[in-house]
């Protein structure tokens, strides 16, 4: 069967993307740096004194840097260490298009240690085993394996700024050192304390892909333990529960979602407009589909990622567009093998390895709440619950 693909010409989108970030920039939207950032850090932990503080480096990461930086900063075992990051790196500036610390921001702990990303733009852990602190700002999703090798099919795009990041390694108690930071500068420590004491955890089963890092997007809902609940501003996840079932003719995944939000107003096929919300399977080839609400494009539109390394990976199939049914409850059904023949080809995968939430909104750096509950994979043989 033909692969279909769909999606609209980039131009008409491109064009109502510059009118919206030019209109954008003109009320005075766009990043606004912390004031005195520095400063105030370095005040507030010269207060404590070296009975809290055991030092304190600050480091520039460039936009453009590549591939690691090597902080010179070597963590003793078992040290309690704060990131705390500013500023922006650009992928067009004039428009407003760029990620803060929070998407782009990586650090490993050993030339070989194990990639993580900062969690906002101000988080803590441990030293572990120790070892040489090394940095680097990369946008999510594009490094080869978990030590932080570089994709060699993806070349470095030349972005414009960086970030500025405080390396603090604290004496005694981390929560009595931050809440102690905080007392003095609260806009400035108060996040990584909040961050300590109450973390936004995934429910359990779920995880970060590790590709995009761990974030604060996904959680249980509160109101409503058996229901999770999304939130991202200016950010990127995807949250993936393992699964291991056969696809069949009869395979299915069916959810039901309450979108109160969507990321974009403009059509999401092309990258600089690609924020969206959506839920997806994984595939034991690799390949992914991802059933997504659109702000602006037809239901039924299918088309390929737009972003490097994922647009030989992903596929989008628009389920719901407009924004006549936010807010209420609705319920999808999809058979899989149906739907991976038309969307990806005829020569269907073995098994069903994954199913993920996904939510960006990198590019405009705007809003988007969803709530899901009765995420289920079925076929011939019964049925698995996800999230019910």
């Amino acid at each position: 069967m033909t692969v279909v693909r769909n999606a609209p010409s980039a131009l008409p989108a491109t064009v109502r993307l510059m009118a919206s970030r030019l209109a954008h920039r003109i009320r005075g939207g766009g990043h606004r740096p912390l004031p005195e950032f520095r400063a105030r850090t370095e005040r507030a932990l010269q207060r404590l004194g070296d009975t809290a503080v055991r030092a304190i480096a600050w480091q520039r990461v460039e936009a453009i840097t590549a591939p690691w930086i090597d902080t010179g900063i070597d963590l003793p075992a078992g040290c309690p260490v704060t990131l705390l990051a500013d500023g922006m790196v650009y992928a067009a500036r004039g428009l407003d298009i760029g990620f803060e610390p929070k998407v782009g921001l990586w650090y490993r702990i050993g030339p070989e240690g194990e990639i993580a990303k900062i969690i906002g733009n101000a988080s803590s852990f441990d030293s572990g085993a120790g070892g040489r602190l090394w940095l680097t700002s990369k946008p999510s999703g594009e490094f080869a394996d978990r030590r932080g090798a570089f994709e060699p099919a993806i070349p470095r795009v030349a972005f414009a700024g960086g970030f500025e990041v405080a390396v603090i390694r604290w004496s005694s108690d981390l929560q009595l050192g931050l809440a102690a930071a905080a007392a003095i500068e609260p806009e400035v420590f108060g996040p990584a304390l909040s961050r300590l004491r109450e973390p936004v955890d995934p429910p359990a089963g779920w995880n970060y892909l590790w590709r995009l890092g761990r974030g604060e997007i996904y959680r249980a809902c509160d109101d409503a333990p058996d229901t999770l609940c999304c939130h991202t501003r200016g950010d990127v996840g995807i949250l993936q529960f393992p699964v291991d079932r056969p696809l069949t003719e009869t395979s299915a995944v069916s959810w039901s979602w309450c979108v109160e939000q969507l990321p974009s107003k403009l059509p999401e096929h092309i990258e600089p407009t690609h924020d969206y919300l959506s839920l997806a399977v994984e595939f034991d080839n690799g390949l992914d589909l991802t059933w997504m609400w659109s702000a602006a494009l037809p239901v039924d539109t299918i088309f390929q990622c737009p972003l490097a390394w994922w647009k030989d990976r992903e596929t989008h199939w628009v389920v719901r567009s407009g924004t006549s049914e936010l807010g209420q409850w609705l319920g999808e059904r999809r058979n899989l093998a149906d739907d991976y023949r038309r969307a990806i080809g005829s020569s269907l995968p073995k098994r069903i390895v994954a199913v993920w939430l996904i939510a960006n909104t990198v590019f405009q750096r705007g809003q988007g709440r969803c709530r899901y509950r009765d995420i289920a994979i079925q076929d011939e043989v019964g049925r698995i619950d996800i999230r019910r």
